[in-house]
């Protein structure tokens, strides 16, 4: 089930590369912070079917991190922590 959520997320990746390499472009060109990386997070909503065959709802290009319930908070508080250690941000010792 994994690896079938994994494709539908990177062909629906692929079918927007060049929009996103242009966005990526333009912004690069119009930043003064001296850097030419930056990231942006992705939500997707995925529904299961009786076969455990995933389709993607929706994605989202700027997903609530607000917490509504305590599960909320300590699952968007985990995401967070994984986002900036995956983009090279540590918490200092």
């Amino acid at each position: 089930m994994w690896g079938k959520i994994y494709d539908a997320v990177i062909k629906s990746l692929i079918s927007v590369e060049r929009t996103l390499f242009d966005s990526t472009k333009e912004v690069k060109n119009c930043t003064n912070y001296g850097r030419s990386n930056f990231f942006e997070l992705l939500g997707y909503d995925i529904l299961l079917d009786s076969n455990m065959h995933p389709w993607i709802l929706e994605v989202n290009l700027a997903p609530s991190l607000s917490a509504d319930s305590p599960m909320d908070y300590h699952l968007k508080s985990n995401l967070i922590v994984d986002m900036f250690n995956v983009v090279g941000i540590r918490k200092l010792p």
